[in-house]
C-alpha cells in the first residue's frame, strides 16, 4: 500500500520512531490489510489520539478532539444518517461556501462530496480519531431520535390527564425511545444522576455532570405520566403507588458497556420526582492514581491496606466517592489467595472472586447480622458499606482486632473526627485505639479544562488564602468547546490520610482527648483535604474557586 509506505517515511522523518519500527510495522499493516495508522494504535506504541494528530500532520489536514457540545444538531439532521455512520463522519459547520466535516477515515474522502449537494461548494476535512467519532454518532443518533418523539408527542395527540390511573396508562413505542434516549444521553455527557422533576407548567429534566446539576430540557406535563410509569416498570417498582417513596434498579447496556441505574421516586405537591443514579459496572481500576492519589499517599494507603487486621474507615458526604474507593482496594487486594466478602446497601458494583451480600432489612440481613456470619466464613478481608449504628461498629471493630482487615465509611467532617465517632457510638476507647489503622476523608474537585486554562498571578487575597508569601503563577477556568464552556473537565480526588501512629494512640486513650487535638496532629504531620486542594491550586489542577469552596465546608 503506497500510503503505508509514505506514511512511515514522514514518521522516521519526524523522528516517531525508528526506520527498523516503522517498517516492520508498514509490512505488518500491509500484510492484515491495515492503514498503518491503525496498526500503530494495535501495537501499542502510541495512543490513538497521537497516532490520529500524525495523520491528520501528513494530510496537511487539522486534528481536533471535538466535543459533544460543538456539535449542530440541525445542521447534522440535514444529511442522511446512513451515510455520516457509514462514512464515519459528520458535517461541523456550514460557513459561506465552506462545508466542514469531521471524520476519521480519510479514505473515505470522496464519497464525503456528495454532501456538498446539501449546501457549500467546497470541503475542509478535520481529522477525529475513531473512538470519539463514535461516540459523537451514538449521541447524535440517540438526540435526533429524542427530539423527534418530544415533537410527535404533541400535547393535543397524547393528553394524558393527572386523574388517569398509572395503571391505565399507554405506554407507546415513542415513551419507551424517550425513556431509553435520556438514559443514553446521560451516558454521554458523563452525568452521575438523572432529576425528573415536575412543576405546574413543565418537567425540568436535570442531569449532574462534574458535581453540578444542569438543565438539560423541559419535558411536557402531559407526558409525564407515561415517562414516570415506563420507568417504574423498568426498576419493578408498583406503577399504581403514588403516595410513598419508592426504589428501584434498571440493568441495561449501553453501547456495549454494562450499566446500573438506581432509580429513586419520592411524592412532591406536584407530582412524583424521579432520580436515577448511573453506575458503570465495567469500572474495574486498580490504579489509585486514577483516584488522584499522589506517591506519597498511595505509599501510606498501601501499607494500611496490606495489613493482616485491622479497621481503615473512609469518610466524606455522598458524593464523594468513597465508594470508588473502596472498590479500587478491594480490587487490589483480590487475589486467590485471600478470601473478599463485602456486605453493601446495594451492591453498586459486581467484583469476580469476592462474595458480596446484599443487605434485605425485610430478612433481617442488616449490615450487623451479615457481619455475624462472615465471622464464620474464615474471611481475610471485610468490607461493609457503612457503618450506620453501634452494633456494626461494635462487631466490625471486634473483627478488626481477631484478624481480619477490615474496610468501611462512616460519616463525620474530617478523618480526626472518625475516632469522636467510634467513640461516640459505644466503642470502648481502648479498642479504638487497638483497632484502628486509620482514617481517609476525601472530597471531589473539578479539574480546570486542559485546553482552555489560562495563566493568573495571585491577587493579595488569594495569597492570604493559599497562605502565600510572594506571588505565584496558578490558573483560573476560561472555557472553550472542548469543556462545554464551563472551564472544568471532570473531577478528582483530594484526601486526608491519618495513620494511626503512637502519639494519637496515646491521645486516644489519655482523659483529655478531643478530636481537635487529634486535627492538629493530623495538621502537623499529614496532609489535610484543604492541603491536598492547595496542592492542586499550585500544580494547576484546579482552581483557587474550587479551594475557596472546601474552606467553609472542612473547616465547620
Amino acid at each position: 500500500m503506497i500510503f503505508n509506505t509514505s506514511f512511515a517515511k514522514y514518521l522516521i522523518e519526524k523522528k516517531i520512531i525508528t526506520k527498523k519500527e516503522a517498517f516492520t510495522l508498514r509490512d505488518k499493516s500491509n500484510s492484515n490489510g491495515n492503514p498503518l495508522f491503525v496498526e500503530l494504535v494495535k501495537s501499542g506504541k502510541m495512543d490513538e489520539e497521537t497516532a490520529y494528530t500524525l495523520l491528520a500532520g501528513f494530510l496537511n489536514y487539522e486534528y481536533r478532539f471535538v466535543q459533544l457540545s460543538e456539535l449542530d444538531l440541525e445542521l447534522v439532521r440535514a444529511y442522511p444518517r446512513d451515510k455520516l455512520v457509514e462514512y464515519s463522519g459528520l458535517p461541523l459547520s456550514l460557513e459561506g461556501d465552506e462545508l466542514t466535516i469531521l471524520c476519521s477515515n480519510p479514505f473515505r474522502t470522496e464519497e464525503f462530496k456528495q454532501f456538498l449537494h446539501f449546501g457549500g461548494k467546497k470541503i475542509k476535512f478535520v481529522i477525529s480519531p475513531p473512538s470519539q467519532m463514535k461516540h459523537l454518532l451514538d449521541y447524535v443518533n440517540n438526540k435526533i431520535q429524542q427530539v423527534n418523539v418530544l415533537a410527535d408527542y404533541s400535547d393535543e395527540e397524547k393528553d394524558i390527564s393527572s386523574g388517569v390511573s398509572e395503571t391505565d396508562i399507554a405506554i407507546d413505542a415513542p415513551v419507551i425511545k424517550l425513556c431509553d434516549s435520556i438514559l443514553k444521553d446521560a451516558i454521554s455527557r458523563g452525568a452521575s444522576d438523572i432529576h425528573i422533576e415536575p412543576f405546574p407548567r413543565c418537567v425540568y429534566l436535570r442531569f449532574r455532570i462534574d458535581g453540578k446539576l444542569t438543565k438539560i430540557e423541559e419535558l411536557s406535563t402531559h407526558l409525564y405520566p407515561a415517562l414516570l410509569a415506563r420507568y417504574k416498570i423498568m426498576s419493578d417498582l408498583n406503577i399504581a403507588e403514588r403516595r410513598v417513596p419508592q426504589d428501584g434498579k434498571i440493568s441495561m447496556d449501553i453501547n456495549g458497556v454494562p450499566y446500573d441505574f438506581r432509580v429513586s421516586t419520592i411524592p412532591t405537591i406536584h407530582g412524583e420526582k424521579v432520580v436515577i443514579r448511573i453506575y458503570n459496572r465495567s469500572f474495574s481500576s486498580r490504579d489509585f492514581s486514577k483516584l488522584g492519589l499522589n506517591q506519597k499517599q498511595m505509599d501510606l494507603v498501601l501499607n494500611m491496606i496490606t495489613r493482616p487486621h485491622g479497621i481503615i474507615l473512609l469518610t466524606g458526604p455522598t458524593g464523594s466517592g468513597k465508594s470508588t474507593t473502596l472498590y479500587t482496594f478491594l480490587r487490589y487486594l483480590n487475589n486467590e489467595d485471600t478470601n473478599i466478602m463485602t456486605v453493601e446497601d446495594p451492591v453498586e458494583n459486581e467484583i469476580e472472586g469476592i462474595n458480596q451480600v446484599q443487605v434485605n432489612p425485610k430478612a433481617n440481613l442488616t449490615f450487623a447480622a451479615a457481619l455475624r456470619s462472615f465471622l464464620r466464613q474464615d474471611p481475610n478481608v471485610i468490607m461493609v458499606g457503612e457503618i450506620r449504628d453501634e452494633e456494626t461498629a461494635q462487631i466490625a471493630t471486634r473483627a478488626a482486632i481477631t484478624g481480619h482487615l477490615v474496610l468501611s465509611s462512616i460519616h463525620t467532617n474530617d478523618a480526626s473526627g472518625v475516632i469522636t465517632r467510634l467513640i461516640n457510638m459505644g466503642i470502648p476507647k481502648y479498642l479504638v485505639a487497638d483497632s484502628l489503622l486509620g482514617a481517609i476523608s476525601q472530597r471531589l474537585v473539578r479539574k480546570l479544562c486542559p485546553k482552555c486554562k489560562q495563566e493568573h498571578i495571585t491577587t493579595k487575597a488569594e495569597m492570604q488564602l493559599l497562605g502565600l508569601k510572594e506571588e505565584r503563577v496558578i490558573y483560573e477556568k476560561k472555557g472553550c468547546p472542548f469543556c462545554s464552556h464551563t472551564g472544568y473537565l471532570g473531577r478528582i480526588g483530594v484526601f486526608e490520610i491519618m495513620i494511626i501512629n503512637d502519639e494519637i494512640r496515646n491521645m486516644i486513650m489519655s482523659d483529655d482527648f478531643t478530636s481537635e487535638k487529634v486535627a492538629e496532629i493530623v495538621e502537623r504531620d499529614m496532609v489535610t483535604v484543604l492541603g491536598n486542594t492547595r496542592e492542586r491550586v499550585l500544580n494547576g489542577e484546579t482552581t483557587i474557586e474550587e479551594y475557596d469552596s472546601l474552606v467553609d465546608i472542612v473547616k465547620a
